[in-house]
């Protein structure tokens, strides 16, 4: 069962809808939106395990594109415009919803 978090938790997730605007505007990188997001999640100090993990289904993709762009072993042909569209997507909707009801949407 998820727990409620407080609001000052659920306005950090909030925050990282704004770090995804940033970037989205192309005001940051994406390794900066990636540090961003997973920092801001980790002062949310969130405890709840189901929330964790839904936090992980949704920023372990964004996490995956900068890699595909940003490590050596990376090939060209494995980067995907709309791989990291879709991931950061993804990621946006999560926290947006997140930090307007407090919980995790359910999968």
């Amino acid at each position: 069962m998820l727990t409620r978090m407080e609001p000052w938790q659920a306005a950090l997730i909030g925050r990282i809808v704004d770090e995804i605007d940033t970037f989205n505007a192309g005001r940051i990188s994406l390794p900066k939106l990636v540090e961003n997001s997973r920092g801001l999640f980790e002062a949310a100090d969130i405890s709840d395990n189901e929330t964790r993990m839904a936090f992980e289904s949704v920023w372990a993709p964004v996490d995956a594109q900068d890699e595909l762009r940003t490590e050596a072993w990376s090939r060209p042909e494995w980067v995907s415009d709309q791989a990291l569209n879709d991931a950061v997507s993804d990621l946006r909707v999560w926290a947006s919803a997140v930090s307007v009801s407090g919980r995790s949407p359910d999968p």
